[in-house]
């Protein structure tokens, strides 16, 4: 708890003196429509609030300006999610869960997103996909092994990956942290992308985020956290507030600097500190909440209609969040062209 508490204490004051845009305008979305790549070009500013930070030792205009290196080999190192999460395991009045191996697809799905639509919206960019960074010898030598909950060659939900469930009845409380194969970079309660990401300086896994882009000679490293859930109607216990059925839908992302790299950018300032930390060039907060239909009669209650209702509402509007986070990452990095 004290160890929680700290690091509470610590992303609170680490949010000072940040500068935040865009995400403040009210804006309607609808997970039934189809919007063109000029649609969600209007709306990524309503809906993403970027935010960034003047580090401890220069200025982010300084460091990101003429005469330094542009941003443009980059790759998705850490990618975290938080999917349905059920406290203590046990069944609630949510009525729809997942399993540890429904999650574990779920996330790779979510990647595969992120990673085929980079090129689409930036083709200039170099995306070193997370294949490549899977084999280097960096994401071996730190974190440990997270589990593979899928022993089939297989990408899409079955009945079994989600399913109604009764009300007290006993699921997983297990969340999958990174896809097959990756590894868990994440403390204990907290989540690697919230100590490393957000517009601040990190001490958190710096020497395993130098190593990596040193070994891939990237030019910055992206780490995402996506957190997935949904709720059938209910009143809140503590307000008396009446909750609707809904799907939320929240993106979080920071494109992060080494410090080998910050080291570099300092000296063409003329400017031979060696601070060893993390700098955050920019970070990118998005959330949306999409009706949903959760509480069916028994006669419906099958996967097909979780399908329907859940399933594919939830990947539309996290493919069309995911773009327009992307809209308004890739803006800022040709910034630094």
């Amino acid at each position: 708890m004290l160890r929680l508490l700290f690091c509470l204490i610590f992303l609170s004051a680490c949010s000072m003196g940040t500068i935040q845009k865009g995400g403040e305008e009210r804006y309607v979305y609808d997970s039934r429509s189809e919007y063109t790549k000029e649609d969600l070009v209007e709306l990524a500013p309503k809906i993403v609030t970027t935010s960034q930070r003047d580090p401890r030792v220069g200025k982010l205009d300084e460091l990101f300006g003429h005469g330094q290196r542009p941003l443009k080999r980059i790759g998705i190192v850490i990618f975290e999610t938080s999917i349905q999460p059920t406290l203590g395991g046990l069944a609630n009045d949510d009525k729809v869960f997942m399993s540890d191996a429904g999650k574990q697809l779920l996330t790779e799905k979510y990647l595969s997103i992120w990673e085929q639509s980079l090129p689409v919206l930036a083709p200039d960019l170099d995306l070193v996909t997370t294949a490549k960074i899977k084999k280097t010898k960096a994401l071996h030598a730190y974190g440990q092994q997270v589990p593979n909950y899928i022993n089939s060659r297989r990408t899409a939900l079955m009945p079994d990956d989600i399913f109604y469930l009764e009300k007290g009845k006993k699921t997983s409380n297990a969340l999958v942290f990174n896809p097959r194969g990756m590894r868990d970079l994440s403390f204990l309660l907290v989540p690697a992308t919230e100590l490393m990401g957000g517009p601040k300086w990190s001490e958190h896994n710096k020497s395993f985020l130098n190593d990596l882009v040193k070994e891939l000679k990237l030019d910055a490293a992206i780490i995402i956290m996506s957190k997935t859930s949904w709720t059938a109607a209910h009143i809140e216990k503590n307000s008396g507030a009446i909750i609707p059925e809904e799907i939320e839908v929240k993106i979080s992302a920071s494109t992060l600097l080494p410090l080998g790299l910050y080291h570099e950018r300092l000296e063409k300032l003329g400017n031979k500190e060696k601070t060893d930390v993390t700098l955050c060039y920019r970070s990118y907060e998005a959330q949306i909440k999409v009706p949903a239909l959760i509480s069916v009669d028994p006669a419906d209650q099958k996967f097909e209609t979780i399908e329907k209702e859940i399933v594919s509402p939830l990947l539309k509007t996290y493919t069309d969040l995911t773009q327009m986070t992307l809209i308004r990452l890739t803006e800022d990095l040709k910034k630094t062209w």
